[in-house]
């Protein structure tokens, strides 16, 4: 697939309502679409990294549902095969590579297909993400990193290519993280993992105020007990499973589609004016 490289020659978002002026200025940011419309991605081009399984795959299918291009990224290339056959039921602007999130060359590369396929990026949302479950004192330093390279590096890499795009194309985009409720809760054997969602939310606060004077919108998501193969093991001992349920005051653990519409409210126009937020969905559990 051949590249356009970073000096592609947009068209203008029209259905966002946005202004482009090639002397420099940056988009104007106005309301374009009625209120009905706020959450229109139609057209939009969403970048999932992680997007072959879990949470990740959840989110590509709700963005193809809405009519948006989506191009997913994992580093399982098994899973991102059977994700495309899966996907492409929902639409087929569908784009999917094997990215290591920790290799900036593989990032560049996937960017720059992304662009040849599509023309542009709307929306990066940093999902890849691994959990090691060890008491502190059996960890050791390369437990430590592997977790901290793919979830907080690999959110900054990513965002970093992406955002360099943005920025040089005078072009407003969206960058949602995803965090989780150990982000603030404390959970046993998860040392590295909640440092690293912690990690995610001041991440997401800093980079928002930075590149807020680009026109782009950073966010997060911070998802609590939700049913994927990450926590299958203790769902399967329905003593844990129970105890944990009870920690929520919904009273049960959410499916991955419940995080969707978090996700297209912070991918929309109806987020707009909403940067450096963290958005928890988890059915109360950081309540407790």
């Amino acid at each position: 697939m051949e590249s356009v490289g970073y000096c592609a020659v947009l068209k203008c978002c029209a259905d966002r309502g946005c202004t482009s002026d090639f002397s420099g200025k940056l988009q104007t940011r106005k309301r374009g679409n009625s209120m009905k419309n706020l959450y229109e991605m139609e057209g939009k081009v969403a970048i999932v990294t992680g997007g072959a399984h879990g949470i990740g795959f959840a989110y590509a299918k709700g963005y193809l549902e809405h009519g948006a291009k989506v191009a997913i990224c994992d580093v399982n290339q098994a899973y991102i095969d059977e994700a495309k056959e899966k996907l492409m039921e929902y639409g087929d602007s569908l784009l999917a590579g094997k990215v290591d999130v920790t290799d900036e060359a593989q990032i560049h590369t996937f960017v720059e297909q992304v662009l040849a396929a599509f023309g542009q990026i709307d929306v990066l949302v940093n999902n890849a993400g691994v959990l090691i479950r060890k008491f502190p004192e059996e960890m050791d330093g390369k437990d430590w990193d592997f977790v901290m390279d793919i979830n907080v590096k690999g959110t900054f890499l990513f965002s970093v290519e992406v955002g360099k795009w943005f920025i040089a194309q005078k072009r407003r985009g969206k960058i949602i993280n995803i965090s989780s409720q150990t982000g603030l809760r404390a959970a046993d054997r998860r040392l590295a993992y909640c440092t690293s969602k912690a990690a995610i939310i001041q991440f997401t606060r800093t980079l928002a105020s930075e590149w807020g004077k680009y026109g782009i919108n950073v966010n997060a998501i911070a998802p609590g007990y939700i049913k994927t193969d990450m926590n299958k093991d203790l769902r399967s001992d329905e003593k844990v499973y129970q105890s944990m349920k009870d920690e929520i005051p919904m009273g049960d653990f959410g499916l991955p589609e419940d995080i969707v519409g978090t996700l297209i409210y912070l991918s929309s126009e109806a987020s707009d004016y909403i940067t450096g937020q963290v958005i928890f969905t988890d059915g109360g559990l950081v309540t407790k």
